[in-house]
């Protein structure tokens, strides 16, 4: 099977509401302001309901309950909205079978992005960028759930999403793995080119051509997100097993030092949309 018989397998592509991807073009608009994108979020009353409960959770809640959308939007502010926005359309695009772990899969993907957010920060990168190729970083293995599920039932006993590992294991299996089939979806979304070549190298960034930065800014997150699940968070064990070029120029000790609120914080985004 090759990455074009699976996408011809799936019959439809899984589609981004019309409305989302306005907004999505809209957050990349410079001249873009609060009240206008709030406008156009009451457009979407899914995405209009997570805002709403999102900004009266405890993480954002003030002294009194937000009932509008207006008032939501600025108590989040516009990169927890972009988040949300982004979040929203993606996992509302698919529907994976019983077997798989859909709720595991996106506190994975959003602790991923998490870690991105911070590693951008420490090299100057742009971190929303960062957040949002975490976000979608391991989105390609939806897409092998639905195309090829008998594979990916061999796959799921055998290791977990989100990790190097899983992509060789499947490309081993299918002649491609869930990088190489996210960065297609991206591409076929049409989503900036940073994202796409971010989904597609975070295997072998050394290998991405041009700027390789987010790529590389994918990889180490992964690798943090596998030492914290192997070593039971953000322990003194998980970041010493941490090392190689890979990590060269970064503080660890400041990463580990503000990895747990982080990753609390993002966490509440995944148990929203799952």
């Amino acid at each position: 099977m090759g990455i074009e018989q699976l996408f011809a397998d799936l019959g439809s592509l899984p589609s981004i509401p019309k409305v989302a991807q306005d907004l999505i073009q809209q957050f990349d608009n410079p001249s873009s302001n609060i009240e206008s994108i709030a406008r156009n979020i009451q457009k979407d009353p899914v995405i209009s309901a997570k805002i709403l409960r999102l900004a009266n959770s405890a993480r954002f809640r003030g002294a009194r309950e937000s009932s509008s959308i207006d008032d939501a939007a600025m108590r989040l502010g516009f990169n927890t909205l972009r988040t949300l926005v982004l979040a929203s359309a993606v996992t509302g695009a698919f529907k994976a079978g019983p077997s798989f772990d859909l709720k595991g899969f996106w506190l994975k993907s959003f602790q991923v992005a998490g870690i991105c957010r911070l590693l951008a920060k420490q090299s100057g990168a742009d971190a929303e960028i960062a957040f949002t190729c975490g976000v979608m970083h391991d989105i390609g293995e939806l897409l092998i759930q639905t195309g090829a599920p008998q594979v990916a039932e061999r796959i799921n006993s055998a290791t977990r999403t989100g990790t190097t590992s899983r992509a060789a294991i499947e490309t081993l299996q299918l002649g491609f793995g869930y990088p190489e089939v996210g960065a297609e979806l991206a591409r076929r979304w049409q989503l900036p080119p940073v994202i796409q070549q971010a989904i597609a190298y975070q295997a072998r960034p050394m290998q991405a051509p041009g700027d390789a930065t987010q790529a590389r800014i994918v990889a180490q997150a992964l690798t943090v997100s596998d030492a914290l699940e192997s070593n039971g968070g953000a322990t003194p064990q998980a970041q010493q097993s941490i090392e190689g070029p890979l990590f060269e120029g970064v503080d660890l000790d400041a990463l580990f030092t503000a990895l747990p609120a982080v990753l609390e914080a993002d966490k509440a985004f995944a148990e929203l949309l799952s």
